[in-house]
């Protein structure tokens, strides 16, 4: 669906206009050039989605929504980021857990799946969220859909099983 003469013409307009400044407050929240230029475009991609005009491309109503929006793509690509980051952090102390002597070898489970006894000794609720995030790779929303439990139910339970799989490790 083709967009209008006059939105594109606003779009294009606006580009020349905040594309700077939507990449500096981008930068300002993200720390990182490559991020800020991936909020700018998402930014973007969401005007035209969402079919926002305004009369005036420099209106001052217009550049406090575009800065709204940068503001809010850029927390997005922030929070994202800063969730992916936890679960490899977990995943590499799993792989430090797993990798000490203290635990037993790797035992294979129905799936073919390897998974440490560490693992397996957790609650089922607990032992099918970790299995989803950590040993098949799933996201938070694909282990949520697979167990029918809701995002933060799941997020909640792989909290409680790093806690359980930390104690049982400091008492082994």
């Amino acid at each position: 669906m083709a967009l209008p003469t006059n939105r594109i013409s606003f779009i294009e307009d606006c580009y020349a206009l905040y594309e700077q400044k939507m990449f500096r407050v981008a930068l300002s929240v993200l720390h990182d050039e490559s991020l800020a230029e991936d909020a700018v475009q998402d930014a973007f991609l969401q005007l035209i989605k969402h079919k926002v005009f305004f009369p005036k491309a420099d209106s001052d109503d217009c550049k406090r929504f575009i800065i709204t929006v940068i503001k809010n793509a850029s927390i997005n690509i922030y929070n994202k980021r800063k969730n992916e980051n936890k679960i490899v952090s977990f995943t590499e102390n799993l792989e430090e857990v797993v990798s000490s002597e203290a635990v037993e070898p790797d035992i294979e489970n129905e799936d073919g799946a390897t998974c440490t006894p560490l693992i397996n000794s957790l609650p089922e609720k607990y032992h099918d969220v970790v299995e989803c995030l950590v040993i098949r790779d799933y996201s938070v929303k694909e282990t949520a859909d697979k167990l029918g439990i809701s995002e933060a139910n799941v997020r909640k339970r792989y909290e409680r099983a790093k806690k359980m799989m930390r104690q049982d490790y400091k008492e082994a």
